[in-house]
């Protein structure tokens, strides 16, 4: 098959040395495919082609597959490569500048072309620039196209400004759009592939890269097709990069023309921020990423979904690098264009690196994860998970990963499992630069399996606020790591006294603090039940202690985690204290105090005229002590105060009652007075929650008579309130 297609190669361009001698010039090294396309041929001009390495191009092996129109031949040479995978043949010649475009614009960034038919977008992109100029087109509507071999030979901007590419043709197996020069770079952004009414495309991708250091760039991409649906064709040109920047979506699902989601790139990359999705159920390939010496990285903050029926992840050995913060999500499902029950994640070695707080997660909707074991290493992730949707079916087949803890970090890493019966720890504590190869009999065949980083409270508060009735410590949980933490729980411990010693993270400390109850200190606790989906940390968190009397307080909170569908992981217990001080307030009836006595003789509660209270509503027990009287100057001078009768003329024996409101309890303070100070019993009151913090007052004696017609008695009653204190 190589003489073959060198022969047609030699042939074609002898027949156009007489029209383009310098083209011909410049791709007479174009090299034999190491491959065979039986059915898919390329038409895309070509202005220059550089000698490339081959590759070992991925072979259909699944038995429950098919080939419909695609064949390929392994090579048995890495070291060298096609240009492309198929016969190549030009049918323009290399396009002088177009004198006058219908379109509008200048093709610069500011005021590119706005295109409205495919010939305008042809001839904007036949317009040359200045070398190391970029031009710039604009999409002013849908187009649809139904020819091959447009190409693309300088600095390229599509913005397809929200509206789409649609072809409407049958040439799935022929380049639609191609690279046709080295070291140029190409952005599609704003554009979308296929709709309901066309939704066919080219196996050979949006952008057929068989040039040398190509730098191609999508971003916010929509591609949705059925036949022809391999997004992007490369030819493993060790120069040429893919990149992928803002929110897109690949979806390729067709039953014929199908293929990778990426081809031939060697070097493919999500960028900072970036987010897509990808769904392949195509034929005609089993794997999604396919290239010699493949590296897919998933940068800071950017999120990568996979969902796929290919078989494979990647064919041949890669490397998956997962950066700070960076999610990356694989499902292998049983489809319907492709049915193979196998999930495997590399037909080579996979080495994955996932660093600090990034998220991998591995699913498998068929059979256990078999094939090759990846290495995994981890530099403080927040987890890696594989699991099974299923709980009846195992995660791990033959495949065993094999966990590496690189950093060094405080934090507390462990490896979990679940089974029917329930969750259990394979690793509590993984140890800096411990390895940890799991097999399914290490996890007692579970469905899932996952190294994760413990949840942690990293800041709590225990905030005192005291005033009349108000005696509270607020509990918050501040901050919790990491940012990612669902929780649906969290617990407090509110003591009198330190419920552990030695050092808080030791597990001797934590059961401790665990199991403390009544007898060790604890005044009280609380669960609180937080809404869904939420972080331990912030306002829903806060739970007020109240009734507190005043005294330090060791505050302790746990919260649970359950980031991780179907696993629970809870917080160490995190300890802060607090003082609650001492808050004295005694509250008054704000009316006079009054009685009346129409004949001489004793009174007591029945003649007082109003109900007259005093309570404490501070935090601490409080006696109150009537120290001194006074007579106002509207008292009458006809009666004096006693403590025994002696006249009988106008004299008066006086006693203020306190009588306790819920035991009852009678203080009598008198006979009262004016003398200063004066020396009788305290009333006694509990903090304003306790029982007994409130008593009633009233006046009670005897007078001695005659009746000289109605009296007004008139005193001002002066106390000393304090704290009672205990040692």
């Amino acid at each position: 098959m190589k003489r073959k297609i060198t022969f047609l190669a030699t042939l074609f361009l002898f027949m156009n040395a007489a029209q383009l001698p310098a083209w011909a010039e410049e791709t007479s090294t174009i090299d034999t495919s190491s491959t065979e396309q039986t059915s898919q041929t390329t038409s895309i001009e070509q202005e220059s082609t550089t000698e490339i390495a081959s590759t070992e191009h991925e072979a259909e092996s699944s038995s429950t597959s098919t080939e419909e129109s695609i064949t390929h031949e392994d090579s048995t040479d890495n070291s060298t490569e096609s240009s492309s995978e198929a016969e190549q043949e030009v049918q323009e010649a290399p396009t002088a500048k177009v004198a006058a475009l219908a379109a509008a614009g200048d093709g610069t960034e500011t005021n590119p072309y706005r295109v409205t038919n495919f010939q305008e977008l042809k001839d904007a992109l036949a317009t040359s620039v200045a070398s190391g100029q970029t031009q710039y087109i604009q999409l002013q509507n849908d187009i649809v196209y139904n020819t091959t071999g447009t190409s693309i030979k300088q600095n390229t901007v599509i913005d397809g400004n929200g509206y789409a590419l649609l072809y409407d043709g049958t040439a799935y197996g022929t380049a639609h759009f191609g690279t046709g020069a080295n070291n140029i770079s190409v952005t599609y952004k704003n554009l979308t592939f296929g709709n309901s009414t066309y939704p066919n495309s080219s196996w050979y991708g949006i952008l057929y890269t068989s040039n040398s250091n190509v730098s191609f760039t999508v971003e916010n991409v929509n591609y949705t097709i059925q036949r022809g649906s391999q997004p992007f064709w490369g030819n493993n040109n060790a120069g040429n990069t893919l990149t992928f920047k803002g929110k897109n979506n690949f979806s390729s699902s067709g039953n014929s023309y199908g293929g990778e989601f990426v081809e031939g790139y060697r070097s493919v990359t999500f960028a900072e921020g970036s987010d897509t999705t990808i769904y392949n159920d195509s034929t005609d390939a089993t794997a999604i990423f396919y290239s010699t010496s493949q590296s897919v990285t998933v940068e800071k903050n950017a999120s990568l979904a996979i969902e796929s029926s290919k078989t494979y992840l990647f064919y041949g050995g890669a490397a998956l690098n997962v950066q700070e913060q960076g999610n990356f999500s694989y499902k292998n499902i049983y489809g319907v264009n492709s049915t193979s029950s196998t999930a495997t994640l590399s037909t080579g070695t996979l080495t994955a690196n996932f660093a600090k707080d990034s998220i991998g997660h591995f699913t498998t909707d068929v059979n256990g994860f078999s094939g090759s074991n990846p290495i995994i290493n981890l530099n403080s992730p927040d987890y890696v998970v594989f699991d099974s949707t299923s709980s009846s079916r195992q995660v791990l087949g033959s495949m065993n990963p094999i966990f590496r803890r690189a950093d060094s970090d405080t934090s507390l890493y462990k490896i979990a499992y679940l089974t029917a019966s329930g969750q259990k720890d394979y690793v509590p504590r993984v140890a800096t630069g411990s390895s940890y190869t799991v097999t399914s009999s290490n996890i007692g065949s579970g469905y899932s399996v996952a190294y994760a980083k413990m949840p942690t409270i990293e800041d709590v508060s225990a905030t005192p606020t005291t005033g009349q009735d108000i005696s509270t410590i607020d509990a918050q949980i501040n901050s919790a790591a990491p940012a990612t933490a669902v929780s649906s729980k969290v617990q407090y411990k509110l003591a009198t006294k330190q419920l552990y010693s030695g050092d808080i993270t030791a597990d001797a400390s934590q059961t401790s603090i665990e199991q403390a109850g009544t007898a060790e200190g604890v005044a009280q606790t609380a669960d609180t039940v937080l809404p869904g989906n939420t972080t331990p940390a912030g306002a829903d968190s806060k739970h007020a202690f109240t009734q507190l009397p005043a005294q330090n307080y060791y505050l302790y909170a746990k919260a649970n985690d359950q980031r991780i569908t179907g696993y629970t992981f809870d917080t160490l217990w995190k300890e802060t204290s607090a003082e609650v001080p001492p808050y004295v307030q005694i509250l008054f009836s704000t009316n006079a105090m009054a009685f009346d006595s129409p004949i001489p003789g004793q009174f007591g509660k029945q003649q007082n005229l109003d109900s007259y209270t005093v309570r404490n509503a501070g935090n601490v027990p409080t006696e109150t002590r009537l120290t001194k009287i006074t007579r106002n100057s509207d008292s009458s001078e006809k009666l004096s105060l006693v403590d025994q009768f002696d006249t009988h003329d106008q004299e008066l024996i006086l006693s203020l009652i306190a009588e306790k409101a819920d035991s009852g309890e009678k203080i009598t303070l008198g006979p009262l007075s004016e003398q200063d100070p004066l020396n009788l019993d305290a009333v006694t009151l509990n903090p304003f929650w306790d029982t007994d913090a409130q008593a009633d007052l009233y006046l009670a004696g005897d007078y001695s008579g005659p009746m000289i017609g109605p009296q007004k008695f008139s005193y001002r009653f002066s106390f000393a309130i304090s704290e009672i204190t205990t040692n």
